[in-house]
């Protein structure tokens, strides 16, 4: 009875993680960002924005992991030293404000690459709260950020 139960349980996680993949993979085939109907020269020139944002986010990206490493290490010393906690936690807080504003520029130059329609699909996307690479990263193929 254990070994069925055990078995029905793998085989019910294998076909979740199918499923996931199936849609994924049905979903970047389909159109980027979820925006419907892309034409050819738009999806060239969305993904020429994407470049420059990569670049300029990937050095942000590693000094943040960088103040928190550091960070761990002041919060576990055996004497911390707060103020040292503070300005670290002010760095971390100055770095993301910094990937935040280039995100925030970056959706709007895709957002004045559309139609109305496609705007509309867009926003609804992007307020439902869902980010616009999470799909790839339930995929597995992608690292911590799209």
């Amino acid at each position: 009875m254990i070994t069925l139960l055990i078995l029905n349980v793998g085989i019910t996680m294998a076909q979740k993680r199918d499923s996931v993949r199936s849609f994924s993979h049905r979903h970047e085939m389909g159109s980027i960002y979820g925006i419907p109907n892309l034409t050819d020269d738009q999806k060239k020139k969305i993904n020429d924005l994407r470049t420059p944002l990569h670049k300029e986010i990937l050095p942000l990206r590693n000094q943040l992991a960088e103040k928190s490493a550091h960070l761990k290490t002041l919060q576990t010393a055996e004497k911390a030293d707060l103020k040292s906690i503070n300005t670290t936690i002010d760095e971390m807080a100055q770095l993301q404000s910094q990937i935040t504003k280039r995100h925030a520029a970056h959706t709007q130059a895709v957002r004045a690459l559309l139609t109305d329609e496609q705007r509309i699909a867009f926003d609804m996307r992007a307020s439902s709260g869902r980010k616009f690479y999470q799909h790839r990263r339930m995929s597995g193929d992608h690292g911590r950020r799209g």
